[in-house]
């Protein structure tokens, strides 16, 4: 276990409040923590306020023992389960001191300078949101925003919604002045409705792209929320919540498709992607008809034409009601292309050849396409499938 260094003392007002909610993760938290305590911007400087929402493999034991070796500067309270982090990082919201809260996952880790460089961002340009570059460890994480630093932007020039997990750099000042607040009960995307406010609502945003702060590892033995299936009327409800949150803020037009894109691609339509063919018939069709309300609610036709041709594909059939074919759409997968065989030497040359008779290419169309996806399906059900 870490021990804070000699020359570093609880205050009361520290500069920032790490948040942790924590469900079964013993394994991993002593990583979590240590990367906490060896911050370069020195642990007298953090507070770590976690919150053992009713863990059964002993990790309220282990962070209650960091806890009595920290003194002040890891705190922790205990709780009945829960069932999802949005509850527990609301109540360590409510608990925290610091000028900044960070908010960490248990089974993830910080860049030793992640901090330092985060809360410098956000010193230098009044920054109220602070994105640090994340790295995935056997998962992907994003890129898009982190493509370069950000010194005092705004939601659009620092990209900000193609990032919205909770792992980012806020001003509690923000957070209480605005009441920010996560979604409680809801086990995916719990934390847009209080990420999304956060942007729109920030004097200035900036981007920490040449550091790695924040390391998202995965882990075999660690059920990850992101993996599982959400029940369809909770989730597509936050995300109506979410899109209105972006509607209140940002004016009809250009700028406000633009962010709403972002929900249309990949929370609506990302619903209906590999797995979507494995689900139970009432709850598919169940998914479609929600996101039919949603887009026919929520987005303008400007931001359906503005997808890649697919995507307007799946648009289209969930607007008609089409299931089997959306189906069979979402079970076309493209296969991964086969190692390049070594060349042979090259032989003698050889008399030349009559040129063979081509046979025209078929088109990639809508109708070849749904029906090899269902030729597939009907393959899978018989057991005949070809993986």
């Amino acid at each position: 276990m870490g021990f804070a260094p000699a020359d570093t003392q609880p205050t009361d007002h520290p500069k920032v409040s790490v948040i942790i909610p924590v469900y079964n993760a013993a394994e991993h938290l002593p990583q979590c923590l240590q990367s906490i305590v060896d911050q370069s911007i020195g642990f007298g400087s953090v507070e770590v306020v976690a919150v053992d929402d009713g863990s059964t493999d002993g990790g309220g034991a282990l962070l209650d023992a960091w806890a009595e070796r920290h003194p002040g500067r890891i705190r922790v309270v205990h709780q009945e389960n829960s069932g999802a982090p949005g509850g527990p990082r609301n109540r360590a919201v409510a608990m925290a001191r610091g000028e900044f809260l960070f908010f960490a996952d248990p089974d993830d880790y910080l860049g030793t300078e992640g901090l330092e460089r985060m809360v410098a961002a956000a010193e230098r340009n009044a920054s109220d949101v602070v994105l640090g570059r994340i790295k995935g460890v056997g998962r992907s994480a994003p890129v898009t925003p982190f493509r370069r630093n950000v010194e005092g932007g705004d939601v659009f020039t620092a990209k900000a919604v193609w990032s919205l997990t909770a792992q980012k750099l806020f001003r509690r000042s923000l957070v209480v002045e605005h009441g920010l607040r996560f979604a409680e009960g809801l086990r995916l995307a719990e934390e847009q409705v209080f990420v999304v406010p956060a942007y729109l609502l920030a004097r200035s945003i900036s981007v920490v792209a040449d550091y790695d702060c924040y390391y998202l590892v995965h882990r075999d033995d660690f059920p990850h929320l992101t993996q599982q299936v959400p029940d369809p009327e909770p989730f597509y409800g936050n995300v109506r919540d979410v899109v209105g949150i972006v509607a209140r803020h940002v004016p009809a037009g250009e700028r406000r498709n633009s962010l709403l894109y972002r929900w249309l691609s990949l929370e609506v339509l990302g619903r209906f992607g590999g797995r979507f063919a494995a689900l139970p018939e009432p709850t598919r069709r169940r998914y479609m008809e929600l996101a039919d309300e949603l887009m026919d609610t929520c987005f303008p036709g400007e931001v359906v034409e503005s997808l890649p041709p697919l995507a307007r594909l799946r648009c289209r059939l969930i607007r008609e009601g089409s299931l089997e074919e959306l189906t069979a759409l979402t079970t076309l997968v493209p296969r991964p292309k086969q190692a390049a065989k070594p060349k042979p030497a090259p032989a003698a040359p050889a008399a030349p050849a009559a040129a063979p008779c081509r046979t025209p290419r078929r088109r990639y169309t809508p109708s070849r396409i749904l029906a090899a996806g269902r030729r597939r399906i009907g393959r899978r059900l018989r057991g005949t499938g070809d993986g």
